[in-house]
């Protein structure tokens, strides 16, 4: 994709990346929401974000006397009372667990939930109330599993978490929010987690709250729900099997923050500080490009040649890997970043496996079948297949890919439309058709379109507000933008404040 071209000095760049220039960005796109929200333009048709499709694994409603064919109550007190499941926790301090469905890579698991049901006398032993959506849990209920709780009995002050309880009875916590509004007092509250492989997002009554890239996930686990603290009573629990595209964006949720080349207006484009500067603001996809060294080594670089984004000269394909390591990929963006280097496939894929996030990775020009066997034993080898999306504009690059590696999704990208997107998306199996934001705009039903199709639609590369808002209106999946901490700023005040 082509962007701004940036000076080689790097004297004012370097005065900005402080880190109060980094909050100051956020701040600013927390600002952005009040300030540049604007209804969409009345040429524009909304089309609305994709309804849940899928096969309906479980639908329960508790109408019958007692537990269901297939529930099974691992642990507390489990019971249809009034045609509703009630749970309690056991004894000796082990939360209440009942197991259920099987083991699905893509689904949804939803139920609507009391907390503390029946009023404070309810909660047992004084402990702190929680529920949890079990989404990788074995038949026996039994410890290590993975969950999406609500802390705190859904009052105010409460948390929304992912976690995994470990076979040794402890929490590791990988990602939590606060809850964005009360949702206790003994009321109906609807809880919902999406799951795609290693990825997860938390809804509560119908929006999106938190999101998690490391989820754990076994070969067998199934589905569950837990209690602790409190008595709370379920009605409604559905699981839906789901298509694997990872970028449709579900119902409740914003767009898809992606970074082009990293948080590349903030740091040097497509380095590792520049994905962990795209991290820190709120990004959960990091956009790089990638293409080999002389010697097959597959480096994450954009220009055909190293000049403009290292202290080095040259086609990138005429450089030995030993020849690219030694390439100072920082100084030119400002002093800060002397001595960045330029990563290797690998090293990328190892940050994020590491760090967090998921990498829409662009084969970058016409590669051989050879090259792309290539990236994908990198992706492969460093356990990231469930965290790829590959894209490209070389149709070719794609159709190798897609016969390499058909558990890779694939995003076509395009500058000008084709004239029937939805045609060429079933031809290559697309799972993301990636126009630039303006022949968006200029189409505005070709989301919906898409969505039909079960197609998601990403746009590039877009860096302000007003254009935000608009591709927003017309159901637009993802951005891929030079500023995602100020697009991440966005999304949260569209979250929170109700727009």
């Amino acid at each position: 994709m082509t962007k701004h071209r940036t000076a080689r000095s790097g004297t004012g760049r370097g005065r900005r990346l402080t880190l109060v220039a980094l909050v100051l960005a956020v701040l600013c796109g927390l600002v952005a929401v009040l300030l540049v929200y604007r209804t969409p333009s009345p040429e524009l048709r909304p089309v609305a974000a994709p309804a849940v499709r899928g096969e309906r694994v479980v639908v329960e409603d508790f109408s019958g006397a007692g537990l269901p064919d297939g529930w099974k109550a691992a642990g507390g007190d489990w019971k249809v009372e009034d045609g509703r499941l009630v749970g309690a926790p056991g004894s000796g301090g082990q939360p209440g667990r009942i197991v259920f469905g099987r083991h699905l890579t893509d689904f949804r698991l939803e139920a609507t939930a009391r907390v503390g049901d029946g009023g404070g006398a309810a909660r047992t032993g004084g402990a702190a109330p929680w529920v949890a959506l079990g989404v990788d849990v074995p038949a026996s209920g039994a410890a290590p599993w993975s969950v999406g709780a609500l802390r705190g009995g859904a009052a105010p002050g409460g948390l929304l978490e992912f976690a995994r309880r470990t076979d040794r009875d402890t929490w590791d916590v990988t990602d939590k929010a606060a809850l964005p509004a009360a949702a206790g007092g003994d009321r109906d509250v609807r809880l919902a987690v999406e799951v795609h492989g290693t990825r997860a997002r938390w809804f509560l009554d119908g929006r999106e709250a938190l999101r998690t890239s490391r989820l754990t996930r076994t070969a067998d686990g199934g589905q569950a729900l837990l209690v602790d603290g409190a008595r709370v009573s379920f009605d409604d629990v559905r699981v839906t099997k789901l298509g694997a595209n990872p970028l449709l964006r579900p119902v409740g949720s914003p767009m898809a923050v992606i970074a082009h080349r990293g948080a590349s207006s903030a740091a040097p484009e497509n380095t590792l500080v520049s994905d962990e500067v795209a991290r820190r603001g709120g990004a959960e996809w990091i956009e790089n490009d990638v293409q080999p060294s002389k010697d097959g080594v597959p480096y994450v670089l954009h220009d055909t040649d190293v000049d403009r984004t290292t202290d080095g000269t040259g086609p990138i394909r005429s450089l030995t890997a030993a020849e690219v390591d030694a390439l100072d990929a920082g100084s030119w963006f400002g002093p800060a970043y002397a001595g960045a280097r330029v990563p290797a496939l690998a090293a990328q894929l190892d940050d994020l496996r590491g760090r967090g996030g998921n990498m829409l990775l662009e084969i970058k020009g016409r590669h051989s079948r050879a090259e792309v066997a290539r990236i994908v034993e990198e992706v492969r080898d460093h356990g990231m297949a469930g965290r790829v999306v590959v894209q490209s504009f070389d149709v070719d690059a794609l159709k190798y890919t897609r016969a390499l590696a058909p558990e890779l999704p694939l995003g076509l990208l395009r500058a000008e439309l084709d004239p029937d997107p939805v045609a060429v998306a079933r031809e290559l199996g697309l799972s993301t058709y990636n126009p630039p934001a303006g022949e968006l705009l200029a189409h505005p039903g070709l989301a919906g379109s898409l969505h039909a199709a079960g197609v998601a639609v990403t746009v590039w590369t877009v860096d302000d507000a007003t254009r935000w808002n608009s591709l927003e209106a017309l159901g637009t999946d993802g951005i891929i933008t030079n500023r995602p901490a100020e697009l991440s700023g966005w999304n949260a005040g569209r979250l929170h404040g109700g727009h």
